[in-house]
């Protein structure tokens, strides 16, 4: 197991996890309201707050990608696969549906650096459907590449569901698994100090 220490999350790294936490949770709100809006609702105002995050989260995604690979702390390395991700992916499986040990995996498992790098290409998916949807006339050849609106919609409804199911799991996983690091995650401690 993987001795969590303050470097493995410096300050930048926190400020960027705690962007992306309230991105996706205003795109995920504003988006089911656009989805299916109720009686009353300003939609002018929930597609401003939703475009408005929708480029926050994408600029704090290519500024993490590009802090991962040349800023102070370069963590890149530890989020792509190595020998031992491809041996463990099986057992790291099997323990997550309790059926072995909880195998030596470094900082990251398999599945969780498989988890990581799917989130820019989605996010790269969701940028790209959101700017045909809000704009198909002048984003033809977006629609057109996705086979009309409806494939257009429902490929971006569908990537929503996939941004979800990551972070439920992630929450899942931080405060069941990796307790210490979502502490110093969240507050900038481990165990009790500063």
């Amino acid at each position: 197991m993987h001795v969590l220490t303050a470097e493995d999350h410096p300050l930048f790294a926190r400020l960027s996890h705690y962007i992306n936490l309230i991105s996706i949770i205003v795109l995920g709100v504003t988006g089911f309201i656009i989805h299916s809006p109720g009686p009353g609702i300003g939609m002018d105002n929930v597609r401003n707050i939703h475009f408005i995050f929708a480029y926050i989260f994408l600029i704090n995604g290519i500024v993490r990608v590009y802090y991962a690979i040349f800023g102070k702390n370069k963590d890149y390395k530890q989020f792509l696969f190595n020998k031992k991700d491809y041996a463990n992916f099986g057992a790291v499986i099997k323990y997550y549906l309790f059926l072995g040990p909880h195998p030596d995996t470094g900082m990251y498992n398999p599945l969780q650096k498989s988890a990581y790098l799917a989130l820019p290409i989605l996010g790269i998916i969701q940028t790209i459907t959101g700017l045909g949807l809000y704009r198909p006339a002048v984003f033809v050849g977006i629609v057109n590449f996705f086979g009309g609106l409806e494939i257009l919609r429902s490929t971006h409804y569908l990537v929503t569901w996939l941004f979800i199911a990551i972070v439920i799991v992630h929450l899942y996983l931080a405060l069941t698994e990796t307790f210490d690091a979502t502490k110093y995650m969240l507050f900038g401690t481990i165990r009790g100090k500063k």
